[in-house]
């Protein structure tokens, strides 16, 4: 629900600059045994801690973990367990 104007609405609507990425890694389809190996190779199956520094018993920095800073994670991990199935099916 938006309270500006008609005169102040954009025409356009907003895409995120980052959908089209998306939906790319959504669609892609794991038929093939070294992908879905490859895949598994490269994306990690867990995600780091954050680190926090301290010096003499004081918090200088919290780094948040990598998967909170990467605005695709989701996507990947979903990628992830598309091609660990895809690994499974084949030796079942």
């Amino acid at each position: 629900m938006s309270f500006l104007p008609l005169s102040q609405k954009s025409r356009f609507p907003f895409v995120h600059p980052l959908a089209f990425i998306r939906r790319w890694i959504n669609q892609i389809e794991v038929t093939n045994v070294q992908t879905a190996q490859r895949i598994c190779r490269l994306i990690p199956n867990t995600c780091s801690t954050g680190y926090t520094l301290s010096f003499f018993g004081r918090t200088w920095l919290h780094m948040p973990s990598p998967c909170e800073l990467n605005p695709l994670a989701d996507e990947l991990v979903d990628l992830r367990f598309r091609a660990a199935d895809f690994l499974y099916e084949q030796n079942a």
